[in-house]
C-alpha cells in the first residue's frame, strides 16, 4: 500500500478494510481447510462466535465510517453496498445452509470492501478539506 496513494485513509478506515478482507478470506478458506483438515472445523477460528465477531465488527466499523463520510459528501453508493452486504448476511442467516455458507460470507466481505473502495474514490475526488 503506497503511503502517497492512500494518504486520505484514516487509520480506522484501514482497519475497516482489513476486517472486511479478513472476513472474505476467512469465508473463502473455510471450505478449503475443511477439505484438507477436517479436525480444524471445531477450532475457534471457524466457530460461530468468530464469524459473528468478524461480521459485527466489520459492519459497525463500516457503518460508522461510511455514514460519517456520507454526511460530509452526500455520496450514497458506499451505503448501498453496505446495505447489500447486510441483506446478504440476513439471507445467509435465514437460509442456514452450512454447505453454501462460505458463498454468503465471501460475498459479504466483497461488498463491504466495495463500499470502502467507492467511499475512498469519493473522498479522493472531493475538493473539500478531508479531516
Amino acid at each position: 500500500m503506497s503511503n502517497i496513494k492512500y494518504k486520505h485513509l484514516l487509520p480506522a478506515e484501514k482497519v475497516g478494510v482489513f476486517l472486511s478482507l479478513l472476513c472474505a478470506i476467512h469465508c473463502l478458506t473455510l471450505p478449503l481447510i475443511l477439505f484438507a483438515a477436517p479436525y480444524l472445523a471445531s477450532s475457534i477460528a471457524f466457530s460461530p462466535l468468530a464469524e459473528w465477531i468478524l461480521v459485527a465488527s466489520s459492519f459497525v466499523m463500516a457503518l460508522l465510517l461510511l455514514w460519517q463520510d456520507y454526511r460530509k459528501h452526500k455520496k450514497s453508493m458506499p451505503l448501498y453496498f453496505l446495505a447489500l452486504a447486510a441483506l446478504i448476511k440476513l439471507v445467509d442467516t435465514l437460509v442456514g445452509m452450512k454447505s453454501i455458507e462460505w458463498i454468503f460470507g465471501l460475498s459479504l466481505g466483497v461488498f463491504i470492501t466495495l463500499a470502502y473502495w467507492f467511499n475512498y474514490k469519493h473522498k479522493t475526488a472531493c475538493t473539500c478539506k478531508i479531516k
